[in-house]
């Protein structure tokens, strides 16, 4: 499994000027190798001797697989728009789709193979244009202990050089180590939403609920008014920083959510998680006015994604099972109906929490659907 690190540069103002001209130049390149592609041109058989650009030829190759890359899928959705609208006349519908438009890449960044870059005690070595010639420079880094470790004995892929909020930084792509799957052990259910972001359900008979869906949604209001402040004084600008800054924190809340019920997993020796396979949530569920825009602004996917690849990395299974019914189906004698807010009482006599009954009923189904989660 692929996986990635950031390590922030600290690179002299002599080199800093150089990675700017770098980046800029190499997309340049792929923005015009791609132009050249759609306006009738094949780039098949195109080498970096081909390629005029003031870039070291390692990045001229990787600017032709990047072009490559991008042409290829803007005529696959070409090509499916087609094919829908198609489709849509046949079955006398007035209604077509628009074909994508040709990706233009404006964010500066320049990406390096893992033959072209070391990374080496606190440094990372890779090649740029100086006075035109391709020369090697030597960039500062810092490095934990724990990246030591991870980059001196894990295969690395490719690094990508970017400017991140005003900071330049490589992201280092290198192939992470799976152990063996659990042969035996015990089965963790775990209910996804917004009231509570997550509740599990174990095998032996432990419970635990994860989040502040109370502290969440005030982030998410407290955000919301000030976009529509920003908004009505038309700075834009500022409108991105504040979103920009809402997906950092709401990434970071996934990210401990998901490593938490990983923990309790580990702690209550679970071989396999399960969770709902949670496609087209959006249209399916009830909701109210109060809870419709947290709905359509929260992640559920990727917090199942976090989860799915910690998962792995700790030799558990995940399952995703079919959502219908987990919150409303009592474990006893099986009837189903709604709950009472927060609440679920049957008519055997059977009570219990909502989320609690949902991720128990996760636990215990038997309706797979898969090994991972969709969109």
């Amino acid at each position: 499994m692929q996986l990635s690190e950031t390590v922030k540069l600290f690179p002299t103002s002599y080199q800093k000027a150089l990675i700017a001209t770098t980046m800029a130049e190499y997309i340049s390149t792929v923005n015009g190798l791609v132009s050249y592609a759609v306006n009738g041109h094949s780039i098949a058989k195109t080498t970096s001797a081909d390629v005029s650009a003031n870039l070291p030829s390692a990045l001229k190759n990787q600017c032709i697989r990047d072009a490559k890359s991008i042409v290829k899928k803007h005529y696959k959705q070409c090509y499916a728009a087609v094919a829908k609208n198609r489709s849509l006349a046949k079955r006398g519908s007035a209604i077509r789709v628009k074909a994508s438009r040709l990706p233009v890449l404006h964010k500066l960044c320049c990406y390096v193979n893992n033959q072209n870059y070391r990374v080496r005690d606190n440094r990372i070595d890779f090649p740029v244009m100086v006075n035109g010639k391709s020369k090697r420079i030597s960039v500062p880094v810092k490095l934990t202990d724990r990246q030591k470790s991870l980059f001196s004995n894990a295969k690395l892929g490719t690094m990508r050089i970017v400017v991140k909020n005003r900071v330049l930084v490589a992201q280092i792509v290198y192939e992470a180590v799976e152990p063996e799957l659990k042969p035996d052990g015990n089965i963790m259910g775990v209910d996804l939403g917004i009231k509570c972001p997550a509740v599990s359900y174990c095998s032996d008979g432990s419970i635990k609920f994860y989040g502040n869906g109370r502290r969440n949604r005030y982030m998410r209001r407290h955000y919301a008014y000030l976009r529509r402040k920003l908004q009505a004084s038309k700075k834009m600008k500022a409108v991105m920083r504040i979103n920009d800054k809402e997906q950092r924190i709401m990434r970071d809340i996934d990210h401990k959510l998901s490593h938490d019920i990983i923990k309790t997993a580990i702690a209550h020796n679970v071989k396999i998680i399960k969770l709902e396979q949670l496609q087209n949530i959006r249209s399916t569920t009830r909701r109210s006015r109060k809870n419709n825009h947290s709905l359509h602004t929260w992640s559920f996917y990727r917090l199942a994604k976090f989860i799915e690849y910690k998962a792995r990395l700790s030799g558990i299974t995940v399952e995703y099972v079919n959502p219908a019914y987990t919150s409303q189906r009592c474990p006893v004698c099986g009837s189903i109906h709604h709950a009472d807010d927060r609440n679920y009482t049957c008519e055997c006599g059977f009570h219990i929490h909502r989320d609690i009954l949902g991720a128990m009923n996760i636990c215990n189904s038997t309706e797979f659907v898969g090994n991972r989660q969709t969109a």
